[in-house]
């Protein structure tokens, strides 16, 4: 008599992860929203960062940078750690790619852009940071300089990328919207007018937004509330 073979089934496990965050950083909020947007379950846990519970343990020990977003992920096979804000969304995008975040490879035009502008706001959006400049350091308009005509020209190119699309790479919300979303903000906290001068960037921010893992997270409030005490002057108005 033939034996019937029987395939078992190993159901994987959900992985428990866990974001090393603080509240209003735009660093640590791309991780929470991919997260968001996967639909995963996660423990976050604030770091607060201004009374140096990052050097001490137990999160000092998890990475050597001892910044956030730290992101601790087990899928059953032992804990991985991630940190840098934009190799975790990449990782979070890869190890569960459904819903995906990126277009696919069939899609190779739009799947560049969102590659480019990725790497693009990482080397020339605002690479020597100017909310970082007014808000720790207390910096003035007239010290920023030509920082600030430099910024505003090249926020003009991204309302080139805006115009006529939903978001960065077309209808879709991916990594590059979560990676240039928050930068995005920073500006106009310090008083850039987006309506005015960018009308297409206005209407991209406004979707972004409105983005259902944007409003949940609760971001949109911490990070306003932290800029206005930090970063009360308007340097960009005008």
């Amino acid at each position: 008599m033939q034996r019937l073979g029987v395939t078992a089934r190993v159901a994987r496990m959900a992985p428990r992860i866990t974001l090393y965050t603080i509240g209003p950083s735009q660093n640590a909020i791309r991780t929470e929203l991919a997260l968001r947007e996967k639909g995963l379950d996660f423990d976050r846990v604030e770091v607060d960062l201004f009374k140096g519970e990052h050097r001490q343990p137990p999160f000092s020990d998890l990475t050597p940078r001892q910044q956030v977003p730290t992101l601790v992920y087990d899928g059953g096979d032992g804990e991985i750690v991630v940190y840098e804000s934009i190799a975790t969304i990449r990782f979070i995008d890869d190890m569960h790619p459904e819903p995906p975040l990126m277009p696919p490879v069939s899609e190779p035009r739009r799947r560049a852009e969102a590659l480019m502008r990725i790497e693009e706001f990482q080397a020339k959006l605002d690479p020597r940071n100017i909310f970082g400049s007014v808000a720790f350091g207390g910096q003035s308009r007239e010290q920023l300089g030509t920082r600030v005509d430099d910024l505003v020209g090249e926020l003009d190119r991204w309302e080139v990328y805006t115009t006529g699309r939903t978001f960065l790479a077309g209808d879709q919300f991916t990594l590059a919207d979560i990676a240039v979303f928050p930068l995005l903000m920073h500006f106009e906290a310090l008083g850039f007018d987006y309506a005015s001068r960018t009308p297409a960037l206005a209407a991209y921010m406004s979707q972004c937004k409105a983005r259902p893992s944007v409003v949940a997270s609760g971001w949109l409030e911490a990070f306003t509330a932290f800029a206005e005490a930090r970063a009360p002057q308007k340097v960009l108005a005008g």
